[in-house]
């Protein structure tokens, strides 16, 4: 019977020499897709996961940032709860899109005996209507005439070869719920970023790692900016002082 030893001094990360092989010659990006898949890195995904881990980094003032900041100001030695305080709020509102629209697009492309995108889109917005929910990717709530990040990553996606049958479902959508009597909503960036993760081929899951990981990022700079200029008192004195309405 053999037994399988290793060097003590070698450290293997996926099956990789972390020192040889992965420290100085791959980017984390690249680190990323190698954790997230096992597989070698496809250098048009790369840069699509590069992109979408820029494009939702940080938003500014949100839940998420806003309660880190918070966080820290009543833990100020556990930085790194403050973090997983704001990573807490990445749900279904704020981030969870992503996520929403793995799921949604997976499965009408998969199940769907449409063969087109346009009769593919009519049939999911016919599904949330007849289940009173919003359709999955479209709307913001302050780029109502377009979301400028669309058409960055779609470049990206056009360049990098992975756009595919998911992202034309997505954009095929505003005009079926417009068909559908509905409103004139725009894609949004969580929606597409969906689409693109599903284009690559990958699941709900890595959707949300993908988002995880970028606003975990965001809420480091976020936290950083609060250490050198704290807004967190502010906020917690003003809810204390200020009269709640009637």
């Amino acid at each position: 019977m053999s037994v399988h030893t290793r060097p003590p001094d070698v450290i293997t990360v996926a099956g990789h020499d972390l020192v040889g092989e992965l420290i100085g010659r791959r980017s984390f990006t690249e680190m990323i897709h190698l954790l997230t898949t096992g597989g070698t890195p496809d250098p048009g995904h790369v840069a699509m996961i590069d992109a979408l881990l820029v494009t939702f980094a940080d938003h500014g003032v949100t839940p998420s940032s806003m309660v880190a900041r918070l966080t820290l100001l009543g833990a100020p030695e556990a930085f790194q709860a403050a973090v997983a305080a704001g990573l807490c709020g990445a749900g279904s509102v704020f981030l969870g899109t992503l996520e929403n629209a793995v799921t949604m697009l997976t499965d009408a492309v998969s199940t769907s005996a449409s063969t087109t995108p346009d009769a593919r889109a009519d049939e999911v917005v016919a599904a949330a209507r007849a289940a009173r929910a919003q359709v999955v990717g479209l709307g913001h709530p302050e780029h109502k005439h377009g979301d400028p990040r669309v058409p960055r990553l779609l470049e990206l996606a056009d360049e990098h070869g992975v756009r595919g049958a998911h992202t034309d479902l997505l954009l095929a959508l505003p005009a079926a719920l417009q068909r559908a009597g509905g409103p004139l909503l725009p894609v949004n960036a969580a929606g597409l970023g969906g689409a693109l993760v599903a284009d690559m081929g990958h699941g709900a899951s890595f959707a949300r790692g993908i988002a995880v990981i970028a606003r975990a990022a965001g809420l480091v700079g976020q936290l950083l900016d609060e250490q050198r200029n704290p807004v967190a008192r502010a906020m917690w004195d003003r809810e204390r002082t200020e009269p709640t309405p009637a």
